[in-house]
């Protein structure tokens, strides 16, 4: 079950955005130590911001009260973030082709949508992986989720151009789903946990 991890890794960087594009652009430049040391980097600040989540979240789960106001929210936070993608109005992707360098860095550093994307990853599998039980189960998952991460970047590096495409023809409908499942997921949680306290 940990090897949800490289799913959710590579489903992190699917959608082009700031960092995966860079990674396209030093590729077809054939800049390859760059782009070896941007990928190094990658890795480690995904891997901090996923283990600082997780972590986070097992400190908290001893506080049985404030763990359930955390996946409250989470659920809450997943269903709105679900809506905002229902309502998206169709746009123009192509402005994720003119960024830069320096765009990309700064969204590997200063990554804000990472902590409440770890939010609610953590919370929907931490009852099945168990993180606050087995420490192991935490670095297994950081490592891969990694390697789904990586899969990702390698994926551009061989279809960047296609896949720019693809979205750029696909992204509005691709949102529309991912928003529909979000939604689903999170009211579904939110409602369960809810009720759960009014009976108790």
């Amino acid at each position: 079950m940990i090897l949800i991890g490289i799913a959710i890794g590579f489903y992190g960087y699917l959608i082009p955005g700031n960092i995966n594009i860079m990674v396209l652009g030093l590729y077809n430049l054939k800049k390859y130590k760059l782009l070896f040391l941007i990928l190094a980097l990658i890795i480690f600040f995904e891997s901090i911001y996923c283990l600082s989540t997780l972590f986070l979240l097992n400190r908290i789960s001893t506080n049985g009260q404030l763990y359930i106001g955390i996946e409250l929210f989470s659920y809450l936070l997943a269903f709105v973030m679900g809506l905002l993608m229902l309502l998206e109005k169709k746009k123009s992707n192509n402005k994720a082709n003119n960024n830069t360098l320096y765009r990309g860095i700064f969204s590997i550093i200063i990554h804000p949508q990472q902590i409440p994307f770890w939010l609610i990853i953590g919370v929907v599998i931490n009852p099945v992986m168990k993180f606050g039980i087995n420490f192991f189960s935490i670095g297994s998952f950081v490592f891969l989720n990694a390697v789904g991460t990586l899969l990702a970047m390698f994926l551009y590096m061989k279809l960047g151009n296609r896949l720019l495409t693809y979205f750029s023809l696909n992204l509005y409908q691709i949102n529309k789903s991912v928003g529909i499942f979000y939604i689903l997921i999170g009211g579904y949680c939110f409602s369960n946990i809810f009720i759960t306290l009014l009976k108790s």
